[in-house]
């Protein structure tokens, strides 16, 4: 694929998010996470519990799916769902310990991933793109 100078950044960003994905998934053992159930431990560690709703907001994704993702995530005992004390229908998630530890291990995979995608990169210019997309997402 030829990529432009003076073209535009997005079509950039999907196409290395779309190959890590890739990656990441193609290069999973029997009981590792899938990239989708990686994004959903990574926001429930990062923000703490959140309800199902807020999740399926995030993502934009219809809920259905969602139901989907979390009841895999639970059935490995990685979330943890409850009805809210404060309204019934709503349901609240949280990561579990067992969660968390897959989560981590899951970003040691994700490291080598990365250093293959980005190995034209120096050490300095990946610490600048990571400060420079983390600007950009954390201030919308």
């Amino acid at each position: 694929m030829e990529w432009s100078e003076n073209g535009r950044t997005l079509p950039l960003v999907s196409y290395l998010a779309r190959a890590g994905w890739r990656a990441l998934d193609a290069s999973a053992e029997p009981g590792d996470i899938t990239h989708r159930q990686l994004l959903v431990l990574t926001l429930l560690n990062e923000r703490g519990e959140l309800a199902q709703r807020d999740i399926t907001q995030v993502f934009g994704l219809d809920a259905s799916n969602v139901v989907g993702l979390l009841n895999e995530l639970e059935e490995r005992g990685l979330v943890l769902r409850r009805r809210d004390t404060a309204d019934r229908r709503r349901h609240i998630v949280a990561l579990t310990p067992e969660g968390a530890l897959v989560l981590d291990s899951t970003f040691t995979r994700l490291a080598s991933i990365e250093d293959e995608l980005f190995r034209s990169l120096s050490r300095q210019e990946r610490e600048t793109l990571h400060l420079l997309l983390l600007r950009i997402v954390t201030s919308g």
